[in-house]
């Protein structure tokens, strides 16, 4: 059987073409991955390989030789070092195996380029190499990619072949010589049509199914700014929403106050209790436009988180010092005794924010006369923070809704303190931001104790004691 060598190489070189082209399209039009391009690089050096040898006789023998076999092997390393990157990954370990593979494989070529036969098997010996590797990779990645088992397949047949087709010529008496007609050679170009048909069916199918995957990526990426926009839009109707009541009301107070003081004939008495509680509105004011910032730029994501060490019995004792005047207003005890210098590495302003809710939120709910604990509590890698009151407490229901953004839980104080019902809200999100686990224990009409986890430092501070002592 004699077949028309130069033909049926056009015809490789035209479907190989057409491989370009696709990955190339698919490159501009669709993915801009550089691993469709290095497909594309290899199957180009290919043709060109091709060419050369078809036309072999208009050039130099050495030159045209030497190039053709140099672009053949990088061929086959590119090709099939693009099919181990189909999942977006560089893997620079392999690309240097298959670099010195080329380069060794080639300095075979130069040394035995006066061989024929040896020649011919160095070449394809390199061709089963390379592609048996990318076949071994495709299969075990034929879960991610269904067209990848078919493209594994005929890569495998392909390299098996030519491991067979090598064996055969290396045992050959006479010099071998490609282009004369053979048996060997006749079934390398069928097996070569074959391959060149069944990996443009594959490439054709892979790359329609990436096509799929990156449809159903850019829905999801869709969906999700859809959910970011409406949570954003719930931000904002809450924003405005305290804005225009829970911000507006305590400035109308302070407001009014100010001008029965201003206006009014009053005994001194009179005047310190007006004075006490302008200055109580304004702080809680002041609390709730901090909150109120600290909350929109958490959502934003601007909220700056810049972790240091820190001293948690100082960082409490400021707190409470800070809320000294509100409890006194209602008689309220605050109790706390540091038994040990416990250190944190955290943002200590997000801290702050943390306690300060949590115990004016603890005031806000205890009776007259009521008591308030805060106890810190350390274990092998965290420190558990507790503020406990014997006010008002919860029911269930009430413990659902108070860590929900999208509710507005507000309930008045035991002295009709209004609020925003964001504070609570805050604390979860910024002790979750902390890496720590804020939880609530409440039994309705006996107090509610709130919990927060926060993970301890990894190196000791000196103590507290020698800190006050430099200081």
């Amino acid at each position: 059987m004699a077949l028309d060598y130069p033909s049926i190489l056009f015809f490789l070189a035209l479907n190989n073409l057409f491989i370009i082209a696709l990955f190339i399209f698919q490159y501009f039009y669709h993915h801009k991955r550089w691993y469709l391009l290095l497909v594309a690089l290899g199957i180009a050096f290919q043709v060109i390989a091709i060419v050369l040898f078809n036309f072999r006789d208009h050039f130099p023998p050495l030159f045209s030789s030497r190039i053709s076999n140099f672009l053949m092997i990088s061929s086959f390393a590119l090709t099939s070092f693009g099919l181990l990157s189909f999942d977006g990954k560089i893997r620079k370990k392999v690309m240097w195996v298959f670099i010195t593979a080329v380069f060794l494989g080639f300095s075979c070529i130069l040394i035995v380029e006066d061989n024929n036969t040896i020649l011919h098997v160095i070449r394809i010996a390199s061709s089963s190499f390379f592609f048996i590797v990318g076949s071994y990779y495709l299969f075990t990645n034929k879960n991610k990619y269904k067209s990848a088992l078919l493209i594994s397949g005929v890569l495998l047949i392909y390299s098996m072949f030519q491991l067979i087709r090598a064996f055969y010529i290396y045992q050959l008496d006479q010099s071998y010589i490609f282009t004369t007609n053979s048996t060997i050679g006749n079934w390398f170009l069928i097996i070569s049509l074959f391959v060149i048909s069944g990996s443009s069916i594959g490439f054709i199918m892979l790359l329609k199914e990436i096509d799929q995957k990156t449809i159903l990526e850019k829905n999801i990426i869709i969906q999700q700014s859809k959910l970011k926009l409406e949570d954003l839009h719930l931000t904002q109707n809450k924003l405005f929403s305290i804005i225009a009541h829970d911000l507006r009301n305590p400035f109308n107070n302070i407001i009014g106050l100010s001008e029965l003081l201003k206006e009014s004939d009053m005994g001194e008495v009179e005047s310190v209790e007006f004075i006490d509680l302008i200055n109580s509105t304004a702080k809680n004011t002041l609390n709730l436009l901090d909150n109120l910032l600290n909350w929109a730029k958490s959502q934003t994501g601007e909220l700056s988180f810049i972790p240091d060490k820190i001293i948690l019995s100082r960082v409490i004792t400021e707190i409470l010092w800070l809320k000294e005047s509100l409890a006194k207003a209602k008689n309220i005890t605050l109790n706390y005794a540091p038994t040990s210098d416990i250190v944190l590495f955290t943002d200590r302003n997000i801290l702050g924010t943390i306690l300060r809710n949590l115990i004016s939120n603890a005031i806000k709910f205890t009776n007259q006369g009521g008591c308030i604990g805060i106890l810190a509590t350390t274990s092998e890698d965290e420190v558990e923070i507790s503020i406990c009151d014997n006010g008002v407490g919860m029911s269930e229901e009430t413990i659902r809704k108070i860590f929900d953004p999208s509710t507005t839980m507000t309930s008045l104080g035991t002295d009709n303190e209004s609020g925003s019902g964001l504070g609570l809200v805050l604390c979860r999100e910024f002790v979750e931001r902390l890496g720590g686990h804020l939880w609530v224990e409440s039994v309705e009409g006996q107090g509610s104790n709130f919990k927060f986890t926060l993970p301890l430092a990894s190196e000791v501070l000196p103590s507290y004691s020698s800190l006050n002592k430099e200081n």
